[in-house]
């Protein structure tokens, strides 16, 4: 199995405020602080959107032809909150030649996990 590697993302709460606004992600736990430190979450949570933006962002970097027609299955597994670390690691899949599988982190948590299928 080849191993891709891993690349990290912090986001601050302007990437979060900057990006609801293009996206219309704008929900009070996206963007607004001490609406967010009332909740159990206790600080503001990334966009699963941006989140998948950023996870696709590398595989084009990774894949020179993704946008050829790549396509992407994730779950989300637990929120990424702003100042976390978000770390996505790719690695091919033993059963698969054109499948590429997709976990990601925040801190020592599974944030997200799926795969993606490359362009053929």
């Amino acid at each position: 199995m080849t191993d891709y590697g891993s690349t990290a993302t912090v986001f601050s709460q302007d990437d979060l405020d900057a990006f609801g606004i293009v996206s219309g992600g704008t929900g009070l736990i996206h963007t607004e602080p001490e609406y967010a430190r009332t909740t159990s979450f206790g600080a503001t949570l990334v966009q699963g959107i941006y989140l998948l933006a950023v996870v696709e962002r590398q595989l084009c970097e990774l894949v020179p032809n993704w946008a050829d027609g790549g396509t992407i299955s994730v779950k989300f597994v637990s929120p990424v909150k702003t100042g976390d670390e978000f770390r996505v690691h790719f690695a091919s899949d033993p059963d698969e030649q054109n499948r590429v599988q997709i976990e990601a982190h925040a801190g020592d948590r599974v944030a997200l996990a799926g795969t993606a299928q490359l362009p053929a």
